[in-house]
């Protein structure tokens, strides 16, 4: 590729300009709250720093693009590109937008023996246009990991702008993202030379719920399948689109090579890691549900110790792919942790998806969906069908029981297993059971005896048996809810909620 092919790709953003200030923000899926946040601090006088921070494809972008529409701003795009080509990139997109590339005004204020145009000599000059305007700018960079890995005097150069335009409260904004929250502990960590940042903003998954409705479904069961398969990245959303039935839509953007998540979890990964297939080896081995260390060694192909493996759960950890659970009973320091996958469409495609590859070309995507990945997915169903249920429970308690939840999640370990618990505000304790393949005869009893083995929440008048069921419940759980009044059956309907 050549550098100005390089250098068109990387380019993007800019300046916005509208009479009155800022305009009110079109709405953003899932993203209302930091929307709303970001706006307000930008519609705000005086300097600030912002920190967007969230796993590759959560829409930082597109949450950025969003709140700079209306405002006079500077949105630079890093590409992995030299620090004369990223300089160069930065400069065009200065002329672009502003007419020229910003020099500094006053004598002395660049190192000596700097001669021509530089980073530093950019976001001085910058930072002299503000001031001379009165007016409040925004300079947002976007892909701070390779704008610093590139130009390592990154930090100390930024550290001089904020500087100068704190003390003379210049009213600049600098708005750094990051795929990492790692990425920008030099600059605005607890010895950040930025010092704290005025907002952070670190974009986690998209709500269970909001991603479900937002593929596109059509009731409550339509919509957790479709989360469960398509997963709560933004970026995996057609909203507004055509209505397309669900095996359609897997058919048309997963199966078929042409699709856009045809390869898109091996595409992350390539563009991520150095060596992607261990790391695509243990998402494998996670995608069959939560492991635990050992678990995880004896699953994963090419990893054959803890040292070995450690180095590649910490980087998917901090990258967003896979999160570290821990017991709600367990001790301060405990070790029994289990990993697990944070996107659902990761577990669909490693599971279901990328085993059956190889015959599509021989019987075609239609008929792989129809007769191998759709019979087999009941168990990648009831995993997060379990998530959906804690998710509920901690986002949604109050609404169901009048307060909110204090702590959510899992109990496993010597004791009873139960895949949903947790304590409300009012010291109620919650133990949640959950069938998708609904073999409901067996629920009550179960829930009895794990509850009579568990010392979870033991001691406690208050606690409730919640049942998350895929279907209609048995005749015999409908006589456990009419003689335990704190017992409840939680729907797909509820779980969902309307769309």
């Amino acid at each position: 590729m050549s550098k100005g092919a390089a250098r068109g790709r990387s380019r993007r953003g800019g300046l916005r300009r509208e009479a009155g200030g800022l305009s009110e923000p079109e709405p953003l899926l899932g993203r209302e709250m930091e929307l709303g946040k970001l706006v307000a601090l930008l519609a705000g006088a005086g300097p600030a720093v912002v920190t967007i921070t969230g796993a590759r494809g959560r829409g930082k972008t597109a949450l950025l693009q969003r709140a700079l529409k209306g405002s006079e701003s500077l949105h630079f795009q890093g590409a992995p590109l030299t620090e004369g080509d990223l300089l160069a990139d930065l400069e065009e997109l200065a002329r672009a937008q502003l007419g020229e590339a910003p020099v500094p005004r006053r004598p002395g204020v660049l190192p000596t023996g700097i001669t021509k145009a530089g980073w530093l000599s950019l976001l001085m000059g910058l930072r002299d246009r503000v001031e001379d305007s009165g007016k409040p700018f925004t300079l947002a960079l976007d892909g701070m990991e390779t704008l610093l890995s590139s130009h390592r005097r990154l930090v100390q150069e930024l550290s001089d702008l904020v500087q100068g335009v704190r003390t003379h409260g210049i009213p600049l904004r600098l708005v750094l993202c990051a795929r990492a929250k790692g990425t920008l502990e030099p600059l605005t960590g607890t010895r950040g030379t930025l010092g704290p940042a005025d907002l952070e903003l670190e974009l986690p998954p998209l709500p269970y719920r909001v991603a479900g409705w937002g593929h596109g479904a059509r009731d409550p069961r339509d919509a957790f399948l479709r989360w469960a398969i398509l997963g709560d990245h933004p970026a995996h959303l057609r909203p507004g689109g055509p209505r397309q039935d669900l095996g359609e839509m897997v058919v048309r953007r997963v199966l078929k090579p042409q699709g856009d998540l045809h390869d898109e979890p091996l595409r992350r990964l390539e563009a991520t890691f150095q060596r992607p297939a261990r790391y695509a080896s243990v998402l494998r081995a996670l995608a069959a549900g939560p492991l635990d260390w050992s678990g995880i060694l004896a699953r994963a192909s090419g990893v054959e110790s803890g040292s070995q493996l450690a180095p590649y759960l910490g980087k998917l950890e901090e990258e967003g792919l896979v999160r570290v659970d821990l017991p709600l009973d367990a001790a301060p320091g405990s070790r029994s942790r289990r990993y697990a996958l944070s996107d659902p469409f990761l577990g669909f495609w490693f599971s279901s998806v990328l085993p059956h590859r190889s015959l599509i070309a021989s019987e075609g995507a239609p008929a792989v969906w129809r007769d191998r990945i759709r019979p087999a997915l009941g168990r990648h169903l009831q995993g997060w069908m379990e998530e959906a249920a804690r998710r509920w429970l901690a986002d949604h308690a109050e609404a169901a029981f009048g307060v909110p939840a204090r702590e959510v999640g899992a109990l496993w370990g010597s004791e009873a297993d139960f895949p949903v618990a947790g304590r409300l505000s009012n010291g109620q304790v919650c133990y949640g059971l959950v069938d998708w393949e609904m073999r409901f005869e067996e629920l009550p009893r179960e829930m009895n005896r794990r509850m009579a083995e568990t010392r979870y929440g033991i001691g406690r008048q208050a606690r409730a048996a919640l049942f998350f069921l895929a279907g209609e419940g048995s005749e015999e759980l409908r006589r456990t809810l009419a003689r335990e009044p704190l017992a409840r059956v939680v729907d797909l309907a509820q779980l969902m909620g309307s769309g």
